[in-house]
């Protein structure tokens, strides 16, 4: 009965130490994984901030290859009101290009402690 009673307890031992060995592993997945989709996050938005930005270049770049100079007194005034009006959103626009460079060069220093950290 003793011998079967050691037994018993060296396997329940076993167990245990497997168990908590699997919950370590798991809690080490956990973080791993919840780490990656932050990464991702940060990415896409990144993404996402930049293809705005990008859009929006092209299309003023387009308007303002245009060719149209106005041919009267009104039509020029009108034009300067527009131009005036686009020189504030690009200044705003100005002010995001630089917090998306900011975000950028926070996102390349961090794949390069990753890098330093895992290779």
């Amino acid at each position: 009965m003793k011998a079967e009673s050691n037994l018993l307890n060296d396997e329940i031992q076993q167990r245990l130490e497997q168990l908590a060995q699997n919950w370590d592993e798991l809690k080490d997945m956990t973080s791993n994984r919840g780490q990656k989709l932050d990464e991702s996050l940060a990415y896409q938005q990144f993404a996402a901030n930049v293809e705005e930005e990008e859009a929006w270049i092209t299309e003023k770049q387009h308007l303002l290859s245009g060719e149209d100079l106005g041919d009267t007194l009104a039509a020029v005034q009108g034009l300067l009101k527009k131009h005036d009006a686009f020189e504030t959103d690009f200044n705003v626009h100005l002010g995001r290009c630089q917090e998306i460079t900011k975000e950028g060069d926070k996102l390349i220093q961090e794949v390069r402690i990753l890098e330093r950290k895992f290779f």
